[in-house]
């Protein structure tokens, strides 16, 4: 169980129960010196070589370039960073932790949270004066200043329009009145944490400025409704219709009678009460990696030479863009007691649980979390010790976690 009553350095020492009641979606919160015993993993010239990576995503914002907030889209080459102005320009990185172990780490700090839905961390660089405009987020972020200096402009989402500056490829606030009591300034190691929907105006205060942003993952309604449409249309049942019970109570006969809606209504309430299903959908979604181009499951050769390897007791690692997950339904005490009393349960979902990674699925024995838990955990394995015989579904579960890339063999070069 996490300990949501101890005192977490990266909240300032505050615990994660008061951060949950009185913050967490609710408002703003700065953090003084929260980030310690952190060495900054790349410097600017290092995050701008990723930016030219050809499977790295990386932009440019400049506020004045050869267009108002011009944008640009990277790779990026020596030349592209030689042309560019003296200040007011920002590069920004997406998912770093993917790529930079250290990254990883960082973003591992707030597992006080849901760990699936941590997103990446974003790391972006300014020179003096830079931003990428007053803008808002759809979802949680905290905003770790790692380097030099930013000011922060920040407002609630009753305190702004949603209209942005016309003909600009980005979604950029054309109105901001300041906010006095919202108005700081970080410097490295200060953290601030932002809800949903909070606009914020950040510009960097001198050419070191580095800020790190830890995002979560969190889709739309109407994305949620249509993943869960389609979920629960894998198995149709063509004789579950629209068959409403017929009053006589209409006017005429063309006549669409509020209990025909009530009706439909209820019918769609009864195929969405399917908590498993909810389960699945959500599961494989916020499971899924940010890019699955680069982590297509092994084909049985290449799984059945990495598990070997494992149980030889070669150095496996969770690279940072795995993505674990596992899900069981509550069991309560009446069921325990069942469970006591030698019921068998075998073949009950009580007894089971569903693992999820990388956007698949396994069901296993819901004894085995505490395996999941512990590769959650931790980052790097030595499987030679591994008791396979404390569980039958050990092995599949193994297997599956090295298939799905959520456990990759730690060879020269990913060192």
């Amino acid at each position: 169980m996490i300990d949501l009553d101890a005192p977490l350095t990266i909240l300032g020492g505050m615990t994660a129960r008061t951060f949950l009641a009185e913050y967490w979606q609710k408002k703003p919160l700065l953090i003084r010196s929260g980030l310690v015993a952190f060495d900054v993993p790349l410097d600017a010239d290092e995050l701008a070589g990723m930016a030219m990576e050809e499977e790295v995503e990386s932009r440019i914002v400049i506020e004045n370039g050869s267009s108002p907030w011009e944008l640009r889209q990277g790779p990026f080459s020596e030349q592209d960073f030689a042309t560019l102005p003296e200040q007011e320009w920002t590069l920004l990185v997406q998912a770093v932790d993917h790529w930079v172990p250290e990254a990883q780490e960082l973003k591992e700090r707030f597992q006080f949270l849901p760990s699936w839905r941590l997103d990446d961390v974003m790391v972006s660089y300014a020179t003096k004066g830079g931003s990428v405009g007053p803008h808002y987020d759809q979802y949680d972020v905290f905003l770790v200043q790692v380097a030099g200096k930013r000011r922060w402009q920040v407002l609630a989402p009753d305190q702004y329009q949603d209209s942005a500056i016309k003909d600009i490829p980005l979604h950029i606030l054309d109105n901001f009145p300041v906010d006095s009591t919202m108005d700081w300034e970080l410097e490295a190691g200060d953290i601030l944490y932002l809800p949903p929907n909070f606009a914020h105006n950040g510009r960097a205060l001198d050419n070191d400025c580095m800020t790190y942003s830890i995002g979560f993952r969190a889709p739309s309604m109407q994305d949620a409704l249509t993943g869960i449409r389609d979920k629960l249309c894998e198995n149709i049942n063509q004789k579950d219709r629209f068959c409403a019970p017929e009053a006589g109570t209409r006017d005429h006969s063309a006549q669409i009678n509020k209990s025909d809606i009530q009706y439909l209504q209820s019918q769609l309430v009864r195929l969405i009460d399917q908590p498993d299903v909810l389960a699945q959908w959500l599961g494989e979604t916020m499971s899924e990696s940010k890019y699955p181009e680069f982590l297509a499951p092994l084909n049985q050769q290449e799984l059945e030479q990495a598990y070997a390897n494992a149980l030889a007791g070669h150095t496996f690692i969770r690279p940072g863009d795995a993505r674990i997950s596992y899900y069981h339904p509550e069991t309560d005490e009446s069921e325990n007691q069942q469970t006591l009393e030698g019921v068998d349960t075998k073949d009950d979902n009580r007894t089971s649980m569903t693992v999820f990674c990388n956007g698949d699925s396994i069901t296993m024995n819901r004894e085995l979390a505490i395996f999941v838990q512990a590769v959650c955990n931790e980052t790097e394995f030595d499987f030679s010790g591994l008791d396979l015989e404390q569980d039958s579904d050990l092995i599949p579960l193994l297997r599956f976690l090295i298939r799905q890339q959520g456990l990759i063999e730690l060879t020269a070069s990913d060192d």
